[in-house]
């Protein structure tokens, strides 16, 4: 549409203009040929002067077709230093609005920097969140394992409680009665030969603690009602651990029976047996206790004695002879030696060595060893 109204145009144009063209040449001509004038003028002039009229009126029709079809044409001709103004307006609020778009624009890019930095912080602060969550939650458990430990431990306290309650009452028993047994107080022994069955070894075994149960009960400890002993307590299994120990033994065997700790009357005294190899533990003229013993200390010299004798009994047992049944010890002085370093000793002036020598080759077995005692000046 916009095409063919441009061409209509140009056509107008054109026929207005050939139109005021040829009225124009037909008047000059005129003119000319009948050598008219205008105002005075020469014919030649006044010729040109049509010419020019008719140029004239050419322009101002092409102007005035133009005004009427165009309002663009209107506007340029009558409105065009509004225009330029206008246009200088607007070139300069173009400017002012690029170097506000491009102020926006590096705001843009710095808020997107800020964002990048926020959402960055935004996503340290969301890891460190989650992080502190776990570890919160770690710390509930640790809190409720805590909380549960502590449960406990006031339940072990309750106990431990109890217990010291029990064995203070107990401490207070054994300091206020007589001890029945002392720890690792030898209560019995007996042989066990090579050669005997199984089934025989077990029945010679239950017999020695049948008696070991009747010493026990006969010094007053006592166990409760549906036990198997009256006054002994054996852990489960011992026996069994014993038999197969003497089966298997190259020789006679030595068992003895041992109280574990101090025992009140009236309790079971816990009993566990020692097996020893029967064979010579000490030879002839072996020293087995000795002491220096000084007349001026005001010591008399039997006391001395008794202790070497204790010492020397101690020693024996240690090395797991045989506990006699009648003297209750594993040595023996005879009283005749005993009298003698008394009756020796009042012509002693000075510090001397008492010792006790074993008399002949001692077993395991052998009960009581025979001992002599020398005086060494």
């Amino acid at each position: 549409m916009q095409p063919m109204y441009g061409f209509t145009l140009i056509l107008t144009l054109a026929v207005v203009g050939g139109v005021i063209a040829y009225i124009g040449d037909r008047l000059g001509m005129n003119i000319g040929r009948k050598k008219l004038t205008l105002f005075g003028l020469r014919p030649k002039h006044t010729s040109i002067l049509v010419t020019i009229v008719t140029g004239v009126l050419i322009a101002a029709a092409s102007i005035i077709v133009l005004s009427i079809a165009s309002q663009d044409v209107r506007t340029a001709l009558f409105n065009m230093k509004e225009i330029q103004e206008e246009l200088r307006g607007l070139q300069l609020d173009y400017a002012e609005m690029r170097a506000q778009r491009d102020a926006a624009h590096e705001e843009l890019q710095e808020a997107e920097s800020k964002l990048a930095l926020v959402e960055e912080s935004y996503a340290q602060i969301t890891a460190e969140l989650e992080q502190a969550r776990e570890s919160v939650e770690a710390l509930k458990a640790e809190r409720e394992f805590l909380e549960a430990e502590v449960a406990e431990l006031a339940v072990t306290a309750e106990q431990l409680s109890w217990l010291y309650d029990l064995v203070e009452t107990a401490f207070g028993q054994i300091r206020s009665a007589d001890i029945a047994f002392s720890a690792s107080e030898v209560i019995l022994t007996t042989v066990i030969e090579k050669g005997l069955s199984r089934e025989e070894v077990r029945t010679a075994l239950e017999e020695f603690l049948q008696e070991v149960d009747e010493v026990a009960y006969r010094r007053s400890a006592r166990a409760r009602d549906g036990e198997p002993y009256r006054a002994i307590f054996l852990p489960a299994g011992v026996l069994d651990l014993v038999v197969e120990d003497v089966l298997l033994a190259p020789g006679d065997v030595v068992v003895r029976a041992v109280s574990e700790a101090n025992s009140i009357p009236g309790v079971p005294v816990r009993v566990y047996l020692e097996n020893f190899l029967d064979q010579m533990v000490f030879s002839k003229g072996t020293v087995l206790a000795s002491s220096t013993w000084d007349p001026q200390s005001g010591v008399e010299i039997d006391l001395v004695i008794l202790q070497i004798l204790n010492q020397a009994n101690n020693e024996a047992l240690n090395a797991g002879v045989a506990l006699n049944p009648e003297r209750r010890g594993a040595v023996l002085l005879p009283g005749n030696a005993f009298f003698d370093a008394i009756e020796a000793s009042r012509n002693i002036d000075r510090p001397v060595e008492i010792r006790l020598v074993v008399a002949e080759d001692a077993w395991r077995s052998t009960s009581p060893i025979l001992l002599t005692l020398e005086i060494v000046l």
